[in-house]
């Protein structure tokens, strides 16, 4: 291979790799989140398997496209649930010790989120 086409096949790897899209999908978001819907709800504690879910959801950002999906898939699904407490749900990060890098409201825009 030339030392130019070794030159262009970087740089159209350094392209494709800026713009990369959401790795995430929101059936994993829901299947990770869900333990917390009870918190959500009624309050007391945050289950274990709700803060494992937490975790495993910050650990699989890889860019702003997946927190972007993420904050949309969880702000949809909440929308779903009647009785559900924002405050109690933004608390979650907080009380898993693991810190949620936007806050879900109905007015959200996740769109913004990065």
């Amino acid at each position: 291979m030339t030392k130019v086409a070794l030159i262009v096949l970087m740089a159209c790897m350094l392209i494709a790799s800026s713009h990369a899209k959401a790795t995430l999908t929101c059936d994993q978001v829901t299947i990770w989140l869900t333990p917390c819907i009870p918190y959500g709800m009624l309050g007391g504690s945050v289950s274990p398997m709700c803060c494992q879910g937490v975790h495993s959801i910050n650990a699989a950002y890889k860019n702003g496209d997946d927190r972007r999906l993420a904050c949309q898939c969880i702000q949809d699904k909440a929308a779903q649930i009647p009785l559900l407490d924002y405050t109690r749900v933004n608390q979650i990060g907080e009380l898993c010790g693991s810190e949620c890098p936007y806050k879900v409201y109905p007015s959200t825009d996740c769109s913004k989120v990065k």
